[in-house]
């Protein structure tokens, strides 16, 4: 008899060593190892929240601003974009391969377009 493996044999074994045998853990998805960017999605998610409120806080003081319907377009886009950071949020640290760069892509557009927004903002405020 033959020690050299059968193909199904070398399927089962993997470069990285032995895997721990978890049956509730499907052996062929990756698996998730973002979790440690949990606090620092948090932070920013929670900056999104304090420029929304303090928009909203300014908005809702002033009735009457030749520049209102402005205001209000931008408003609603930084509340877009801190939906989209939300959601990028609470999914990435679950995430894995593909899926995890995908909603970090979508990540970073969303915080970037947040900046860009809260810079009009403050433009728009002189």
């Amino acid at each position: 008899m033959s020690a050299t493996p059968t193909p199904l044999e070398q399927l089962a074994v993997s470069g990285d060593g032995p895997r721990t045998a978890d049956p509730f853990r499907n052996p062929s998805y990756p698996a998730r190892t973002h979790f440690q960017e949990r606090q620092e999605l948090e932070k920013s998610l929670r900056l999104a929240e304090d420029r929304v409120s303090a928009a909203r806080q300014k908005l809702s003081g002033v009735a009457s601003n030749p520049q209102q319907a402005a205001l209000v377009r931008l408003y609603h886009q930084m509340m877009g974009a801190r939906d989209q950071i939300a959601a990028c949020a609470r999914r990435i640290p679950l995430e894995a391969a593909g899926l995890y760069e995908e909603d970090k892509e979508r990540y970073a557009q969303a915080v970037a377009a947040l900046e860009r927004t809260w810079g009009k903002w403050q433009a728009a405020w002189g």
